[in-house]
């Protein structure tokens, strides 16, 4: 399991708040495109794998992978810089069926007050437990 995050540093989230994120999202489920990275790859993040998404330190939806972790290939990446677009180096899809907003988002900090979990830059893998008692904050 997993929690990815929505950085200001991709393109569609240039210049967005939460409520701009939480749209993209909901449109990920109708068309389900690839979701882009552009860092460190989540290699444990595979098909079936349940991950939650945050912004700005707030964790507000939720989804599955219906994909495991793709390498972009050099050849599209070179594309994209050349055209002066955010080069990425992995993509996943989620099922879109599976990807909902959370009822209430849920503050990082809070989380690691209650449950001890820390975050870093990008990815946190989580426990079957950890998971759920975030989904339970957020209720």
């Amino acid at each position: 399991m997993g929690c990815a995050r929505a950085s200001r540093k991709d393109e569609a989230f240039t210049n967005s708040d939460l409520s701009d994120v939480k749209k993209w999202l909901m449109e990920e489920k109708k068309l389900e495109d690839p979701y882009l990275f552009s860092g460190k790859s989540p290699r444990r993040v595979g098909a079936g794998s349940k991950v939650l998404f945050s912004f700005e330190a707030q964790v507000f939806g939720k989804a599955t992978a219906k994909s495991d972790v793709e390498d972009i290939s050099f050849e599209e990446q070179e594309k994209r810089r050349q055209l002066g677009k955010c080069v990425y180096k992995h993509s996943i899809v989620f099922e879109g069926s599976t990807v909902k907003l959370l009822q209430n988002t849920v503050a990082k900090k809070k989380i690691t007050e209650k449950l001890g979990i820390e975050f870093g830059e990008v990815f946190r893998y989580l426990t079957k437990d950890e998971y759920n008692a975030i989904l339970r904050m957020a209720k």
